[in-house]
């Protein structure tokens, strides 16, 4: 049995010693590149939809209420979470001259682009049980497209490399182009709500013409790309190993998935720190309008925008750290460590909501970078160790239905979230047609957005606490691979 870590054909010591990853094992750059870039396509598509523009387009901008709209959110994940087992085990079955993923990714990627476009320009002059309707019918058909995008892709994700250290710089890059994209994300609402959109009957900035402009940029960047990583990158297991395998039935698979325990212990990090994010993102927002800037909302999005850029200029500057102690530690202590530190900085936002001091809520943003990170950079490489802890019981690669039924429970999550954030902010007295909140709406407010996080976030540390593949049992797993059915 070779050793993990040995040098790889022609490779020296000292050249290994320096680079710390075998060169058989690296992911190539252009490859590495395009799946990290790729992998803003479900943030642009969706999660900046959801925090963004969702809100505040429909509720601000055209008057349907918050849970109502948060209604609609709830059927879209629900609609996902069934679509993406499915999905999930049809590509693993799925054998093509392009692979196994590839074709599903391409038509995703242009009728994911296709049906943003249409979310919103909704039908003007209908009453609201016609335009959710509408959101609901055009809003299936582009979870849908999503869905044939995500679930082949985040598949692909654990199959690009074997090793343990490469799987965490692949996410680095990922998390990478993820802070670039959320620094768009970040002033998008200072762009729509701009002097170039402003309402000539009002005189003030109009949310809804500036995203009908900004979501064909969105639209454009979601096509482009959406089609980087299944037009350049390579299914590594495709040729060597998967070609030989029989067909997964759906309910097989699915039990198989059932029983493997990692698998659970991460659904349940992850969904922890999910639903503790999501349930108070709309809140965050709505605080920042309405008790740091007094109802506005475009001196809002300006403080949103520079929040933005830090936190990338944050997030940017931590990744290096981030990756090179996952390199000397294992992934789960780090992640440990990020939790910790975003429950202290997040409950320091008691102290840094301040309309005289608007951006100090800069100081607990940053704390949170460290929770944001673990999901971008840690949580999906974990979930490749995951796939080939799976291998060594199945003798079958099955990275769709693992990852299927990973996200089905992160669809749970996102979906009992968007309810409990509508749900919140109907309770908290909050009412879109008033300028100024009432003192004690926004205090309710305030409590909830505070309190939710340190609650729900706790519980992700029990799971990590018991999730077994560190570094050394991965090296055991690989070594029993590669004895079993060679390199790849």
């Amino acid at each position: 049995m070779t050793e993990v870590g040995a040098s790889p054909r022609g490779v020296s010591t000292s050249r290994q010693r320096l680079a710390g990853i075998p060169e058989a094992d690296r992911i190539p750059f252009n490859q590495k590149l395009a799946f990290a870039v790729g992998a803003c396509t479900p943030f642009l598509a969706v999660d900046l939809t959801i925090s963004a523009f969702w809100m505040p387009f429909f509720n601000i901008g055209l008057g349907i209420s918050p849970l109502s709209l948060s209604a609609v959110l709830v059927v879209l994940r629900v609609w996902e979470a069934f679509g993406d087992p499915l999905v999930g085990n049809l590509s693993d079955n799925m054998r093509t001259r392009w692979g196994r993923r590839r074709p599903f990714m391409v038509g995703g990627a242009i009728f994911m682009a296709v049906f943003y476009l249409l979310i919103w320009h909704p039908p003007e002059g209908h009453n609201e049980y016609v335009m959710l309707a509408y959101l609901c019918g055009i809003g299936l058909l582009f979870s849908t497209s999503c869905t044939f995008w995500n679930m082949p892709f985040y598949a692909m994700q654990m199959e690009l490399t074997p090793n343990y250290d490469e799987r965490t710089r692949l996410m680095a890059w990922t998390a990478l182009f993820g802070k670039i994209s959320g620094l768009l994300g970040g002033w998008s609402m200072a762009f729509v709500t701009g002097s170039w959109f402003i309402n000539s009957a009002t005189g003030k900035p109009d949310l809804v013409q500036g995203m009908q402009f900004f979501c064909w940029i969105v639209a454009g960047l979601i096509l482009v790309f959406g089609l980087l990583p299944p037009l350049i990158g390579r299914e590594r297991f495709y040729d060597k190993e998967v070609v030989r395998q029989t067909r997964d039935p759906f309910w097989a698979s699915l039990k198989e998935s059932f029983r493997n325990k990692p698998l659970w212990l991460l659904i349940g990090s992850s969904f922890f720190i999910l639903l503790g994010t999501i349930s108070v993102s709309s809140l965050g927002q709505y605080l920042n309008i309405y008790l740091v800037n007094e109802g506005d909302i475009a001196k809002a999005s300006i403080v949103t925008g520079w929040k933005s850029t830090v936190l990338v200029a944050t997030g940017i500057a931590c990744i290096p750290l981030w990756t090179w102690l996952a390199e000397k530690f294992d992934k789960r202590s780090i992640v440990i460590a990020m939790v910790v530190l975003s429950l202290l900085g997040h409950f320091s936002y008691l102290l840094c909501l301040r309309p005289d001091m608007p951006y100090l809520q800069l100081i607990p943003a940053v704390f949170e970078v460290g929770a944001v990170s673990a999901i971008w950079i840690f949580l999906p490489s974990m979930k490749a160790d995951v796939a080939d802890y799976d291998e060594a019981r199945t003798n079958r690669r099955r990275e769709g239905a693992l990852n299927a039924f990973f996200s089905w429970f992160i669809k749970v999550a996102s979906t009992l979230a968007l309810g409990l954030g509508g749900g919140v902010l109907q309770i908290t007295g909050f009412d879109a047609k008033i300028q100024g909140q009432q003192p004690e709406v926004l205090q309710r407010m305030l409590l909830i957005f505070v309190i939710l996080p340190l609650v729900l976030w706790p519980i992700t540390l029990m799971f990590l606490w018991w999730y077994p593949l560190t570094r050394a049992r991965m090296a055991e797993i690989r070594g029993q691979l590669e004895a079993r059915r060679g390199k790849i």
